[in-house]
């Protein structure tokens, strides 16, 4: 895909740089800073096996204002709408607030937040997800609807609801942290999607909350290198939902719980033997859902043992599902030839396993449940420190044994 992209860093450390300047530039008074991101996207199907669809395509457009507001010495509010193609050309554009937050900044090591958020839970959708600090021209491997029949959110999405966080020195080292309760996730019931979890909350469907946090532990002084872990936990039955039998016992959806866990890393290094900066990044997501029965789709037959006691029409599965990607980056930035020390070589490898024995879960050519793996190569060349023109490769392998091969392009700026 092409992208053009004009934006600012939507980690906390960006977000904290502009709250400073709001916060020291007019001292008493209301101040706005207004920013944005916007893109034009194009791919190239390297082997379209759908003589339907069109092998090259300029697939992907969009506007994303961002605001970051001053209201006090205190009281600061941050807000991105996005403004993009709803997927097909039937369709007007549509628009969706990414985020919308109040924070409270109690003191340096503590703020205090309320509104849709991004969540923070993992690096990448906080740290690393923005078109313009993506190193690659595609975002990693995740469980979402291009693979999957809805998004379970293991990498980023915003949640409603408050956060706590700030970061504190230890010594040379220094911790970070970020605690939120927020509306939970929703249990899908339905017998074509049963055990699946969507993770949009814009209202909770039950009188339970998801608690989760991050916590990020930077040990050299110069911040090089970061490790950080993240959980959350939610009871994501809904109250409407229905119940079932097992053995004539009343069994309840309520109190279904979905608990996840993440390790991210990133590394920065300078290797003069290579005259090289060299980056390491990635992050493992694992994500499960407590045992339930769920009703058998029509035309799916489950595994034997996974059968309701003396009923075929409920089934269960081992509801747990993990992906992760581990990035390499080297870019000769120490070479004399201004070219070349532009350059950027990227590697990644990216891997996800859904449940093997749900009825939504994609299938081998046996017709077991099978993982994804995706290898991407990818090369960016630097006008500036901000501005990147990004080419990659990818090839995904499929759970039925076949590949889907891309190539795309991004040109991304940020402020």
């Amino acid at each position: 895909m092409i992208y053009l992209s004009t934006a600012y860093a939507q980690d906390s450390t960006q977000t904290e740089r502009n709250i400073q300047k709001l916060m020291t530039d007019l001292p008493g008074r209301t101040s706005l800073m207004i920013t944005g991101v916007t893109w034009a996207g194009f791919q190239a199907n390297l082997n379209n096996a759908d003589k339907t669809l069109p092998k090259t395509s300029f697939n992907d457009f969009g506007f994303s204002p961002m605001f970051l507001w001053k209201l006090s010495e205190k009281i600061f509010f941050e807000s991105e709408i996005e403004i993009k193609n709803a997927g097909d050309i039937e369709n007007a554009p549509a628009f969706d607030l990414e985020y919308a937050k109040f924070s409270y900044s109690v003191n340096k090591y503590l703020t205090i937040g309320a509104g849709k958020m991004l969540g923070p839970f993992g690096a990448y959708g906080e740290k690393w997800e923005p078109n313009h600090i993506e190193r690659f021209a595609n975002s990693p491997l995740r469980p979402d609807d291009q693979f999957l029949p809805d998004d379970t959110h293991l990498f980023w999405g915003a949640v409603v609801g408050l956060d706590a966080r700030g970061a504190f020195p230890m010594g040379n080292s220094r911790m970070s942290y970020a605690f939120y309760i927020s509306n939970g996730p929703t249990l899908h019931t339905e017998a074509e999607m049963g055990g699946m979890i969507q993770g949009e909350n814009w209202n909770d469907q039950n009188n339970n909350k998801e608690v989760g946090g991050r916590l990020g532990f930077l040990p050299f002084a110069n911040s090089s290198l970061e490790i950080g872990i993240s959980g959350k936990f939610a009871k994501v039955g809904g109250l409407q939902d229905t119940g079932y039998l097992i053995n004539s016992l009343p069994k309840s959806y309520k109190n279904v719980g979905s608990n996840a866990f993440a390790i991210d890393v990133n590394y920065l290094k300078t290797v003069s033997a290579i005259k090289s900066m060299v980056g390491i990044r990635g992050q493992y997501t694992s994500m499960s859902v407590d045992n339930a029965y769920y009703t058998v789709p029509s035309g799916f037959t489950p595994a034997l043992a996974n059968y309701a006691p003396g009923d075929t029409s409920l089934y269960t599965f081992k509801n747990s599902m993990q992906s992760y990607f581990v990035q390499l980056s080297i870019r000769p930035s120490m070479l004399q030839n201004k070219f070349l020390k532009n350059l950027e070589f990227l590697f990644r490898y990216n891997s996800m396993t859904p449940p093997k024995d749900a009825a939504w879960s994609p299938r081998d050519a046996n017709g077991q449940g099978g993982s994804f793996s995706r290898v991407d190569i990818g090369l960016d060349y630097w006008f500036s420190w901000r501005t990147g023109l990004r080419f990659a490769y990818e090839t995904t392998s499929l759970p039925d044994g076949t590949n889907q091969n891309l190539f795309l392009v991004r040109l991304a700026t940020g402020l």
